[in-house]
């Protein structure tokens, strides 16, 4: 399921850099949008992307152990629509550090 997922999301997820919040702690909100047949599955693409936008070897990490080594990740905020792309669609925000 988690490949087929992650097949789709290169797809369909996109995701967006913003500036850094914080250099001395080397900080930035990364966004990133994601759709799927339910909310679960657009806010993994969400997640997902957030991960890619600061590396593929962060995301590919996580992929297999659910880490981010070298990163923080803050809990991120999501707003999601029913009805739009394959049933619901995401864009969420969270911030990452470097540590």
């Amino acid at each position: 399921m988690r490949a087929i997922v992650c097949l789709v999301s290169l797809a369909v997820a996109t995701f967006v850099l913003t500036a850094p919040v914080d250099a001395a702690t080397r900080c930035s909100v990364k966004t990133a949008d994601g759709t799927g047949p339910d909310a679960k599955v657009a806010k993994f693409q969400v997640y997902e992307g957030m991960l890619k936008s600061v590396g593929w070897s962060t995301w590919s990490q996580w992929i297999l152990d659910g880490s981010t080594p070298g990163f923080k990740v803050g809990r991120p905020i999501y707003i999601c629509k029913t009805g739009a792309g394959l049933g619901v669609s995401c864009r969420g925000k969270a911030t990452i550090c470097k540590i």
